[in-house]
């Protein structure tokens, strides 16, 4: 992991590099509370994704390492789903929140995107 500055971090995933960082918030409608919104790319040496589609709960500050947490999760629900539709033949409520380059990227890298998805204060 290359630590960017403290509103961006960068990840190393076999040939990809995935960024994850703060794009700013969204004023939840009918409160003084905003939510923190990120962004994300994926870059291998075949193709880009990006989305815009992380965020935070009701209040919270800036916190870039949940945010990629998040992002890996859904990463690993994805490539989860999709191994279990290839098992078993039908299913996978989740192998399509991302597009299929994604998702058999997420797929082959499951056992790094797992890891990555942990929360550092459940080790203990």
């Amino acid at each position: 992991m290359v630590k960017g500055h403290n509103a961006m971090e960068t990840f190393i995933i076999g040939t990809a590099t995935v960024t994850v960082e703060h794009d700013g918030a969204n004023r939840e409608p009918g409160s003084r509370e905003s939510r923190q919104r990120y962004s994300y790319s994926i870059v291998t040496p075949e193709w880009r994704y990006d989305g815009n589609d992380i965020h935070s709960g009701v209040g919270a500050v800036v916190d870039i390492a949940d945010a990629a947490r998040s992002l890996f999760s859904f990463l690993g629900a994805c490539a989860e789903w999709r191994e279990y539709r290839t098992r078993n033949g039908y299913g996978g409520e989740n192998a399509d929140l991302f597009p299929e380059h994604v998702g058999q990227w997420a797929e082959q890298n499951s056992d790094e995107i797992s890891m990555l998805a942990m929360d550092p204060a459940d080790l203990d």
